[in-house]
């Protein structure tokens, strides 16, 4: 009975330290493995980026091709910043939605099969 249900925003909040786990606590499944893959393959793939980025941009420098390390630089950190930024609005929105679904599932018994995202 889905209407007997009632959900604890604080509760979905404090899950979602885990992305996707507020939406679980929600029963809400589908958006939990969007959230959780999203923010953990932006974040992993930043993780990857700069290991990869930092020892290709050595080994080039060691070789002695200063400027193309430099070039490669530049456009790495304009890379890893996107991917942090991305992934930590994944993050955050998966917060937003799951505190928001609790609510509505107190409220009305379930909660919008929508995607909400995290605005200032």
């Amino acid at each position: 009975m889905a209407s007997a249900r009632r959900r604890d925003w604080r509760i979905a909040a404090a899950l979602s330290i885990i992305p996707g786990a507020g939406q679980l606590y929600n029963g809400q499944a589908a958006k939990a493995r969007y959230y959780f893959l999203w923010a953990v393959g932006c974040l992993g793939a930043d993780v990857l980026f700069f290991l990869g980025g930092s020892a290709l941009g050595r080994q080039w420098i060691a070789d002695g091709r200063l400027i193309l390390a430099m070039i490669f630089g530049m456009i790495a950190i304009v890379v890893f910043i996107g991917l942090l930024v991305y992934g930590l609005f994944i993050w955050g929105s998966a917060a937003v939605d799951a505190t928001a679904g609790a609510r509505e599932i107190s409220l009305c018994g379930e909660a919008s099969p929508l995607l909400r995202y995290f605005h200032l």
